[in-house]
């Protein structure tokens, strides 16, 4: 019934809006070589024929593809404009009798001199505000140059991250981190320490999505930070090397080389980056334990920790034209990722009357090794110039660890004479395998309608076993109640439509997807196991209303779950010190999100976004400590209900010819309630979020750029984050004919930028401080050799939201 009444309703809209004179029509197409490659980047401008006057300008997308709206009826002449191809002209007749003029396929002839110099023919602004996403072109910031990929996460409008290295979106939990479309495999500490290895300049741009249509996986709440890695465009040999060193307490290096070699019939191209970096995070926290209203116990704790890390991370891939409709593609990656990091912890123990009673110094002695790798096979198939096309991915990836730990722990009484010292030696491996299969199916309807459908089945098997032996003058004794064996395996098919259409000065997306999820979980060492079999369905909204050519509202709903991590569910405890530890639990359940938001946009330059969401089941950190033993356990819960509220007003625009300006404010208040160890939870704070980024042309060749950002506290689950901010300043200069650039910035100007905060819930009060190197300054370096023409290379993949979830042990 459902069903019919939102059928008659569109329909009667479609027929309203038909009826009424003509408001203006859309031009449409796409820009290709003659290997039937979108070519990207392209200005395309639209003059009137009578006097050759400007009527509108576009810039091409990623797919090749322009759109003028709100065209009216006369003469045009159509002009495209890129470098490396002959300028076209086209004659236009636009009639209220044919509002949509679908021009298909435009193929451009090379230009009959090769390119001499590197020329960009049109520069993307750092931030982009678009009507679905926020891009950062992180290739064209000055102050991210040299910076690790974690580092520009924690720059990013509206992200932030916390003391142990996770990522919150809009003061939401549940991101799902991408690179290049496919989810990540690791979450938690494992995913901060690749990011903290990858350096910033393999990457070309981030999308910021917060919420999703169908076509993507329907997890994470908070919606996706998509990484898109770095591309060639350009035909013939071509390449880019780049070297950089920062220095902030300790010394980071970093560099990358880019080779390509594209020819008519395909496409080779090798990315290879390494970064050798060191940082540290020293925690310092005090600890209250109370027996009823009493103080009992404080525990004042200083953790210094050292992240030295070694990382390489090559691509290599090609693209294969088999026809001018058909393109396989290939592609390996890979992430090798050694460290050793090293804890330090001094811990005071005062009682009541801060009298101290005794202490103890641990230390964490550990050796990491992480391996992983990934392949991608891509068929695309492209049926005719209408857009109608079919794209199958198949996916294999896995991901083995290997960590060696010595834990160190001497005690001393109040006088400081020493108790006694206990030593724990610690062996993990770790090994994760996926696979998946996706197809995609997009098929242009007539007036201006489009339907995207698609499957996709993953299947993920994991095998995680840590080993621990109390070593003593007599030998290493196995340690049954530390170690762990957890055997996890998940299984998600899914399904989902997605129908689009435009009318005159509406545009409306209705999608639904529905997964399939089978999940079974066993803890080797204590027997207890758990399954999950369920179906979810998932519908998303979009509707859009252009009120005029300078004013545009959009709408959207949806429905989005988040999954436990795979080790959130692993019963296993894993040592932080001597007194605290963490703890999975397998009793979780997936959290469900309902999202909705409204935007308003002026110009393309100013955006007012309010949005609502509820979460139910809300999966959240928290801390749980024990009176009696003097033991703090960091575990996970579902808590009943998380209400969000926020509003995000946006500005970007080129003030003067030498001044660029993007700015946005982020209001936002949630509300978490439900019950944590037998104590209840009802609270929420109003928080705000200020970021700026300006980029300034001082002279030809020349140019700067500052960005300042600003958090007020804010409540994460249960601990409330003091304000902080980060001032970061950058120069940049042209060098060899404009081939090369050397780049020198600060980050973190006045050192603000770490974390800290506040936990004060039941009986756990907890106040604590983590420094981290964030100022620090780079110096790099790169040049662009090679003599190719402007193109285009495909190098988005298909893969699965499973990835996000692998969490560390």
């Amino acid at each position: 019934m459902k069903t019919r009444i939102l059928f008659l309703l569109f329909f009667t809209a479609s027929q309203c809006l038909s009826a009424k004179e003509f408001e203006g029509g859309s031009i449409k197409g796409i820009l290709a070589d003659q290997q039937n490659n979108p070519i990207p980047f392209a200005t395309v401008i639209l003059k009137n024929s009578s006097d050759s006057s400007l009527y509108k300008g576009e810039i091409t997308n990623e797919k090749g593809e322009f759109n003028f709206e709100n065209i009216k009826e006369g003469s045009f002449f159509l002009q495209v404009h890129m470098t490396g191809f002959e300028q076209l002209n086209r004659p236009l007749e636009m009639h209220s009798t044919s509002p949509v003029l679908d021009l298909g396929t435009i193929t451009l002839a090379p230009a009959s001199k090769e390119l001499q110099t590197v020329t960009v023919a049109a520069e993307r602004p750092f931030i982009e505000r678009q009507i679905d996403k926020t891009v950062v072109n992180i290739e064209n910031s000055i102050v991210q140059t040299g910076s690790s990929i974690m580092e520009v996460m924690e720059k990013l409008p509206g992200v932030m991250v916390d003391q142990d290295g996770n990522i919150s979106l809009k003061g939401k939990q549940g991101v799902i981190i991408m690179i290049d479309g496919k989810p990540t495999v690791l979450s938690g500490q494992d995913l901060a320490n690749m990011l903290r290895g990858m350096p910033s300049s393999s990457i070309q741009k981030i999308e910021i999505i917060t919420n999703p249509s169908a076509k993507y996986d329907a997890a994470g709440n908070a919606g996706i930070i998509n990484i898109i890695m770095k591309k060639n465009r350009r035909d013939g040999f071509n390449g880019n090397v780049s070297t950089g060193y920062g220095l902030g307490r300790y010394a980071k290096y970093n560099g990358s080389l880019s080779l390509n070699f594209k020819k008519k019939w395909y496409n080779l191209f090798l990315n290879y980056s390494y970064s050798n970096r060191k940082g540290f995070n020293n925690l310092v926290l005090n600890r209250k334990f109370y027996e009823g209203d009493t103080l009992n116990t404080v525990f004042e704790t200083d953790d210094y920790i050292i992240f030295p890390f070694s990382t390489h991370t090559p691509r290599l891939g090609a693209d294969f034209y088999l026809s001018k409709k058909t393109t396989l593609s290939v592609l390996g990656t890979g992430v090798i990722n050694q460290f050793q990091p090293s804890a330090n912890n001094h811990t005071d123990i005062y009682d009541g009357h801060h009298n101290r009673v005794s202490s103890y110094d641990f230390i964490n002695a550990s050796h990491d090794q992480w391996f992983n790798y990934s392949l991608n096979a891509e068929l695309k198939q492209q049926f005719d110039t209408t857009g109608k096309e079919l794209t199958v991915d198949l996916d294999y990836a896995r991901y083995w660890n290997i960590t060696d730990q010595l834990f160190t722990t001497t005690s001393r009484d109040g006088s400081d004479s020493t108790l006694g010292t206990t030593y724990l030696t610690g062996k993990q491996n770790g090994m994760l395998t996926l696979y998946s299969l996706k197809a995609d199916y997009t098929n242009p309807l007539k007036n201006n309608a489009k339907l995207d459908a698609g499957l996709k089945s993953s299947y993920v098997s994991s095998n995680k076993n840590a080993e621990f032996y109390n070593r003593t003058n007599s030998g290493d004794a196995f340690d049954s109640l530390r170690s762990s064996h957890f055997l996890y395996s998940e299984n998600i098919n899914a399904a989902y439509l997605n129908f689009s259409k435009e009318f005159k000065k509406i545009s409306l997306q209705l999608g639904l997807r529905t997964e399939h999820t089978a999940a079974n979980g066993r803890q080797l060492m204590n027997g207890r196991s758990f399954t999950r079999n369920y179906v979810q369905v998932f519908p998303t909204a979009f509707f859009d209303f252009k009120l005029n050519k300078d004013h545009d509202i959009n709408l959207s709903a949806g429905r989005r779950i988040d999954r436990p991590g795979y080790d959130q569910m692993n019963p296993f405890k894993r040592l932080i010190d001597a007194t605290t530890y963490s703890e999975g639990n397998p009793y979780l359940r997936p959290q469900l999100t309902y999202n909705t938001e409204l935007t308003y946009s002026y110009k393309s330059m100013f955006f007012a976004t309010a949005s609502y969401s509820l979460t139910t089941d809300n999966i959240t950190d928290v801390l749980i400590q024990d009176s009696e033993t003097r033991t703090t356990v960091q575990t996970i819960v579902n808590l009943n209900k998380f209400n969000y509220y926020s509003l995000n007003l946006s500005f970007s625009k080129r003030l003067a010819k030498w001044w660029t300006t993007n700015t946005s404010l982020l209001s936002y208040y949630g509300v978490y309630t439900g019950t944590i160890n037998k104590y209840t939870i009802n609270q929420g704070i109003p928080s705000f979020y200020i970021n700026t980024s300006n980029s300034f042309s001082i002279m030809d060749g020349f140019s700067a750029e500052v960005s300042f950002e600003y958090n007020y506290k804010n409540l994460y689950g249960v601990t409330l984050i003091k304000p902080n901010s980060n001032l970061t300043l950058g120069l940049q200069k042209s060098i060899l004919k404009k081939r090369g650039t050397i780049t020198l910035n600060v980050s973190d100007v006045f050192w603000n930028a770490y974390p800290s905060g506040i936990t004060d819930f039941g009986n756990v009060n907890e106040n604590w401080t983590a420094v981290r190197d964030t100022r620090v300054v780079n110096l790099n370096i790169s040049y662009k050799f090679g003599d190719g023409k402007g193109s285009r290379m495909r190098r988005n993949t298909g893969a699965d939201d499973e990835k996000s979830r692998i969490g560390s042990n």
